[in-house]
């Protein structure tokens, strides 16, 4: 038996044309991913105004980005208040690369 597999759950959801999956292991069990998915999705609603085509996803991609970088930070859950990851978003200046 192979002693390097990891065992991690994985939740997903269709989001207009766009599907979100969320993957986690340890203490993010299917529940702990529930809630963060639908931060997620409340988020990309929020920053899309309805439900997202993949071409209003990729119009909105870089503020949705920045939201996903507030709610997850380093692989671990850091804000699921919409207000408060509306305005942090707010805050940062977006960056060309």
């Amino acid at each position: 038996m192979n002693k390097n597999v990891l065992l991690s759950d994985i939740v997903y959801m269709a989001l207009g044309d766009v599907s979100v999956y969320v993957v986690g292991k340890d203490e993010y069990d299917e529940f702990a991913l529930a809630e963060v998915i639908f931060v997620i999705t409340l988020a990309v609603k929020d920053e899309c105004g309805k439900l997202p085509t993949e071409r209003l996803f990729l119009d909105k991609y870089r503020r949705i980005c920045l939201s996903l970088d507030e709610i997850i930070w380093k692989g671990y859950l850091e804000n699921t208040d919409k207000d408060r990851i509306r305005r942090l978003v707010r805050l940062k200046p977006p960056t060309e690369f």
